[in-house]
């Protein structure tokens, strides 16, 4: 038999033995660390993000620079829309025509009556026409035929006229500049006139202040802090309601108000802006020149083309709005207190509804239960009357028997006199006798027949018989 020989310990050995892990893959469960898809800068630069954003909602309201008695908002601050492209497409370089009409104060709130009659104003004063005329005028007599100067006066202006030409003759200096100012005024008539197109025509003007001093920021997020007050909410979307009231085709546009504004303005309120119609016009963003249109058709393409521009752009600006709308209906503190209340009249109501039902079915319930108590009342009383009755009737049943038994035993009793020598000649008698007799007209006429009077004996029996057949 084959054997297996280990050989000894060395001296190196390990006193105790070592038990080594399995190669088998461990079944307890680990932990896993479930890693975000962002890395720690992105992190942190969207952390950076939200809480500039938060910022901003406050740092908005610095751009407004007053608010006018008809709630509108003035500021300073172009609108994201306003582009170089725009710019160059207005074509003023950078010039603000209402500044150029000096309406600068009133912008988009001045009446075309007022546009009119301030570039007549201007124009009077820096027409080229205009100013040679004026010059004339004061060189001339005037029309209503005044008199002229006297030779004095006459003499010294065509000496200071003289002297002038001379100047003006030695410097040349002076002569360019001056030119330089004709141009200058020129430009400014110019710039003018190119308003007066821009804001005069209904259609250009809208397209112009749809995209002029307007801020046009609106939050997308709202979190309301204790720290921030209770105003915070009024501070942060107040203006922004402010400002988008100025392209409301609807006016006047109403008030977000304050905390003590009455439930029924607040939903008059989200109404109208659920509702909100604009005026905005975007044509100026519009990508193609019409001007450059080399013919008809093409004029009509590009002409479409930027329709359909302008119409998105637009389309993208309402959702804009309506999700700034959107987000105020949700965070209103109003409309969220109304929305409690709302839900506990329904909960009160409800357990209220609740409670009757539940009154209703017990009452059904107390009702029904009086109903079976009665109906097992009853039948009880009837059950024990049945009983009595039956009772009754067996005692009547066995009183009955015990009568026909002590009738029967009577009637044998009587038959057996027939067996008596004395009244063998009777036989028939006593037997119609026991048939015909009740149980105590038996009873007595045996009484009588066990006399020893015959004759008394013989006279009971006559007188039963007698009794029977008659």
């Amino acid at each position: 038999m084959a054997m297996l020989m280990l050989p000894a310990p060395g001296p190196t050995s390990p006193a105790k033995p070592t038990c080594y892990a399995s190669p088998a893959r461990s079944t307890e469960k680990k932990e896993v660390i479930r890693v975000s898809a962002l890395s720690c800068m992105e992190a942190l630069a969207k952390r950076l993000e939200e809480s500039t954003r938060e910022a901003s909602d406050d740092n908005e309201q610095d751009e407004e620079t007053e608010v006018i008695d008809d709630g509108t908002v003035q500021t300073s601050k172009r609108s994201s829309y306003w582009t170089s492209e725009v710019e160059d497409r207005v074509g003023l370089g950078g010039t603000d025509p209402y500044g150029l009409l000096e309406l600068d104060d009133k912008r988009w709130r001045a009446t075309a009556e007022e546009i009119r009659k301030s570039y007549r104003r201007l124009i009077l004063t820096l027409h080229p026409d205009k100013k040679a005329g004026s010059a004339a005028a004061l060189a001339s007599p005037d029309k209503n035929g005044k008199k002229a100067k006297d030779a004095k006066d006459a003499k010294e202006a065509k000496e200071a006229k003289e002297a002038k030409e001379a100047k003006e003759a030695k410097d040349e200096d002076s002569s360019e500049d001056e030119e330089d100012e004709e141009d200058e005024e020129d430009e400014e008539f110019k710039l003018l006139s190119r308003s007066w197109e821009l804001l005069g025509n209904a259609e250009t003007r809208r397209a112009f202040d749809s995209v002029d001093y307007f801020n046009d920021h609106l939050p997308s997020s709202f979190r309301h802090k204790p720290e921030r007050g209770p105003d915070y909410f009024y501070r942060i979307f107040g203006p922004c309601f402010r400002r988008q009231a100025k392209f409301s085709i609807d006016m006047p546009a109403p008030s977000l108000g304050d905390e003590g504004t009455p439930y029924e303005q607040v939903a008059s309120f989200y109404r109208f802006w659920h509702n909100y119609s604009s005026w905005r016009d975007f044509t100026l963003l519009a990508e193609h020149d019409t001007a450059q249109a080399e013919d008809r058709e093409e004029r009509r393409w590009m002409q479409r083309m930027n329709k359909n521009q302008a119409t998105k752009i637009k389309r993208d600006e309402m959702n804009r709005v309506q999700a700034m709308v959107a987000l105020a209906y949700e965070n209103d503190p109003r409309v969220v207190k109304h929305r409690e209340e709302v839900a506990e009249e329904k909960a009160r109501l409800k357990a209220q509804k609740e409670a009757a039902i539940a009154a209703e079915k017990a009452k059904l319930s107390a009702e029904q239960e009086a109903k079976l108590a009665a109906q097992a009342a009853a039948q009880a009383a009837a059950e024990e009357e049945r009983s009595v009755r039956e009772v009754e009737k067996k005692a009547a049943k066995n009183e009955k028997e015990k009568a026909r038994s002590a009738l029967k035993k009577a009637r044998k009793e009587l038959k057996a006199y027939a067996t008596q020598p004395r009244w063998a000649d009777r036989v028939a008698d006593i037997e119609l006798l026991a048939a015909a007799l009740s149980l105590e007209q038996i009873t007595e006429l045996t009484t009588s027949l066990d006399a020893e009077d015959p004759d008394a004996a013989a006279a009971a029996l006559a007188a039963a018989l007698k009794g029977v057949l008659t």
